[in-house]
């Protein structure tokens, strides 16, 4: 006999967008790929826990992180390999980023033509720390991102390079490198900015927590979670660049052309101008995605952690445009802080202590307007419209020792973040998609069903409608809110919607087969249907 249900899929709707759900567990060594309903597609094998971030790439092969153990860096998120594996599990690529010196963590990206940005940390001693103006005296381990360019098996080539330590601004000093008002140099960290946890909390004094990569505008994304900022800069400069300042928050060369989130970081603002709280997951969304702002080139999507936010740790998905100007910079006022100053969409709408996940987490919009949310300390993967509907759910149903048993209480399936991948997508064509059993052990009977209807973007001033040709039942969605109306094809109306919304689900059940119009009123628009 079974009990009651605690993990694997809790609901599959026909509004949630169809795809493949890459994740795992943080302190497994095993990847997941499952359908909507929660059946292994595919799985990988690894020597190597998770550290902590894993992607599938358009050929089918997956990359990950690996946890490597160290004696020198030891806070959160440690990771210290990236592999690389076939869709059948063979290893192909595989390489150490770490020693005694510098060590990779968290998160990173992998670019069009196969290099792979690494974000980790980079030991400097105490004493180096005290020559930059470091009012501490302790080890520091400022932030770094290297591009590989994997060779081989196991090595590759740094083609490319960035630090925090090259972009450091003190004010207790002016016999020492980089002396200056930190509010005169918004571009430059301030290295004796005093964060709520400490200042250098073990050396991890910024602890940033993601890297993201955009092609269109050659520039990186980076998070940090002590300082709860944001932060973009460029990737076009050379090595010899990247170190260097031009002056300015709008320049080029290493210095942040961005920075958003905590204006108190550099001198410009107070904790009551504070808007994210230890944020994690900060990623552009794709120009092809649907988006609640205005511009596709400058749309952010992030995981809002919460903590010790005004109104209580609560948490929230957030999503705003940047001030990206023409030249690829971004806008500021001389003495102000950089926008914007509202978000475009938030889940939840109202913030609720129902939401809350401490650390890690994630979220990704999806090519239907929906949006997957990881609830990362919960293993908690689900998916809402922008109207906040649950129409899918999924608790990680394994943990450090494998599949969990149904049932029983979900120990260590904390998933640092998961990714839907379209049924359409290039690195699943021409595989094996023919789904198994559950990940966890024990399952539950299960009658859920794949809906592959909605996959599409919606497009501007259009709806859509599936299935087409129907039975009896259809559901209409569209980007605006509508009162669809039903018509036989001589003009008599038959049938519509009480309200405006943008989703509406259809009973024609009192209709005989034939060809009927459905129009969305409010878009004057019409599509013609067939009732089987």
């Amino acid at each position: 006999m079974h009990g009651q249900q605690t993990m694997g899929l809790f609901s599959n709707s026909s509004n949630a967008y169809d795809g493949y759900t890459l994740h795992g567990a943080i302190g497994s060594t095993e990847t997941y790929l499952i359908d909507n309903c929660g059946r292994v597609v595919n799985s990988w094998s690894s020597d190597y826990t998770a550290g902590t971030s894993s992607y599938l790439m358009e050929n089918g092969d997956l990359v990950r992180a690996g946890r490597v153990a160290s004696e020198v860096f030891g806070s959160g998120g440690l990771g210290g390999r990236i592999e690389r594996f076939s869709w059948e599990g063979e290893l192909l690529w595989g390489m150490n980023f770490a020693n005694d010196t510098i060590h990779q963590h968290h998160d990173f990206a992998v670019m069009p033509g196969g290099n792979i940005l690494v974000l980790a940390w980079a030991m400097r001693s105490a004493e180096q720390a005290a020559a930059v103006g470091d009012v501490d005296g302790e080890m520091l381990w400022p932030e770094t991102v290297l591009e590989i360019e994997p060779s081989g098996t196991d090595s590759g080539s740094v083609v490319w390079s960035w630090t925090a330590w090259e972009h450091l601004v003190q004010n207790v000093d002016n016999t020492l490198p980089n002396f200056g008002e930190p509010a005169n140099f918004p571009e430059r960290f301030d290295v004796n900015y005093i964060n709520p946890a400490g200042q250098n909390a073990g050396g991890d004094f910024q602890h940033f927590n993601s890297i993201d990569y955009n092609a269109e505008l050659d520039q990186i994304m980076l998070s940090s979670k002590r300082w709860s900022e944001i932060y973009i800069i460029d990737h076009s400069t050379t090595m010899e660049e990247s170190a260097g300042s031009t002056g300015g928050a709008a320049g080029r060369g290493g210095d942040l052309l961005y920075r958003w989130g905590n204006p108190a970081t550099y001198d410009r603002g107070t904790a009551a101008d504070k808007v994210l709280f230890g944020q994690h997951h900060p990623h552009w969304i794709a120009s092809s995605l649907p988006i609640s702002g205005s511009n596709p080139t400058a749309s952010v999507l992030l995981f809002n952690n919460g903590n010790n936010r005004p109104e209580g740790d609560l948490s929230s998905v957030d999503e705003l445009t940047l001030p990206l100007l023409e030249d690829g910079t971004y806008a500021i006022e001389e003495g102000g802080t950089y926008g914007p100053e509202a978000l475009d969409w938030r889940y939840p709408e109202n913030l609720s202590d129902a939401f809350f996940g401490q650390r890690i987490s994630g979220a990704q919009r999806l090519p239907g307007g929906t949006t997957l949310i990881c609830l990362g300390p919960d293993g908690r993967l689900f998916e809402v419209t922008d109207e906040g509907e649950l129409v899918w759910e999924y608790i990680t149903a394994h943990g450090n020792e494998g599949p969990l048993v149904q049932g029983g209480y979900p120990i260590g399936n904390s998933t640092f973040r998961a990714t839907r991948y379209a049924a359409d997508y290039a690195g699943l064509s021409g595989l094996d998609l023919t789904p198994g059993e559950p990940v966890e052990l024990d399952p539950l009977p299960s009658d859920c069903e794949i809906f592959a209807g909605l996959t599409a973007r919606i497009e501007p001033a259009a709806f859509a409608v599936h299935p087409n040709p129907f039975n009896d039942r259809l559901t209409l969605m569209s980007n605006k809110p509508s009162r669809p109306e039903v018509y036989e094809l001589s003009g008599r109306l038959v049938w519509r919607a009480e309200r405006a919304a943008k989703q509406h689900e259809i009973d024609l059940g009192n209709l005989p087969p034939g060809a009927y119009l459905v129009r969305a009123s409010d878009a004057n628009l019409a599509q013609l249907l067939i009732k089987h």
